[in-house]
């Protein structure tokens, strides 16, 4: 019998599986000095992207907590700007904290009404052609899952076209449209934490382990650099978000996690039966100690492992 969601699951890994981001808001950023700027305040590398290549970052505060994680894209066609998707909840006080830090550059912050999707997989990129050249669209790849991926913003007006579109170019390529449920189960499969779920403003990046997906350690300055850069190469921290394989039924939300002497060590943040594996999934926040890959568990009477 296949695993719910099996067929998304797989389109994410071997074609393309597109997912409508309804909770992503838009900010526009244009003017001459906008990466430079933006490079400055957030963790991932802007001065380097190619033409058509977008970004996944965060905004950390002082101490290295993340505010928000976000995507950036370039605007379509001749228009020199670039949109952040940002949770749709926190965009206003976003665009005053980025404010707050504009002061000589020549950059404007412009919250827009956009519709977010994003298109995951090693095809993902061939969707770029949906919305290429289109007035008002933003483009560009990002890569949060290791095939590879596309994240597109359009107008609001445009959204229910812009889907038909996606859904049956992505049908064409042997992928597909992901439902809320079917991207939930995949991305906690592969061990994808999200804003607003398993993470939240109380995290450093090491503790969302966003570390390698969202944070450059080669760039220069941005605010809270320093603490991002000394939890990673002069200590750690003390928690960690992981992937973990369950032998047993799908636990709750909340679920202890133990060692199999009983020490308790994290908890499930998220758990689904694996859409591609058909066992049971989740990610845990657990001590640092129990963290590493391979590392024998326990979620309630059964046995788990830190997925490598």
């Amino acid at each position: 019998m296949n695993a719910p969601y099996e067929r998304e699951g797989r389109a994410a890994a071997e074609s393309v599986l597109v997912v409508s981001e309804p909770s992503r808001a838009g900010i526009v950023v244009r003017g001459r000095d906008r990466l430079s700027w933006l490079n400055g305040l957030l963790t991932c590398e802007l001065a380097k992207l190619d033409p058509g290549e977008g970004a996944y970052g965060l905004l950390v505060e002082k101490k290295g907590r993340i505010q928000t994680d976000l995507y950036l894209a370039p605007a379509e066609g001749a228009d020199p700007s670039v949109v952040l998707g940002v949770p749709r909840d926190l965009r206003d006080a976003l665009v005053a904290t980025l404010d707050h830090y504009l002061i000589m550059e020549d950059a404007e912050l412009v919250p827009v009404e956009l519709s977010f999707f994003i298109a995951h997989g090693p095809r993902a990129a061939e969707l770029g052609g949906v919305v290429r050249d289109r007035a008002g669209a933003f483009a560009g790849t990002v890569r949060l899952l290791p095939a590879g991926g596309l994240v597109i913003a359009v107008p609001v007006a445009e959204k229910a076209e812009i889907e038909a579109r996606l859904a049956e170019e992505a049908a064409r390529l042997g992928g597909a449209f992901a439902s809320d449920e079917a991207w939930e189960a995949v991305r906690v499969e592969q061990g994808l934490p999200r804003f607003g779920v398993e993470v939240d403003a109380t995290l450093y990046p090491q503790e969302a382990s966003l570390e390698k997906l969202a944070v450059s350690f080669s760039k220069g300055c941005y605010l809270g650099q320093e603490v991002v850069y000394m939890l990673e190469n002069r200590g750690h921290v003390k928690r960690k978000l992981v992937p973990v394989d369950i032998e047993g039924a799908v636990p709750a939300r909340g679920a202890a996690v133990t060692t199999p002497a009983g020490e308790a060590v994290g908890e499930i943040k998220s758990a689904v039966t694996g859409p591609v594996s058909g066992k049971a999934v989740g990610i845990a926040m657990v001590k640092w100690a129990h963290a590493k890959p391979s590392t024998e568990l326990r979620v309630g009477a059964d046995a788990a492992t830190v997925r490598a």
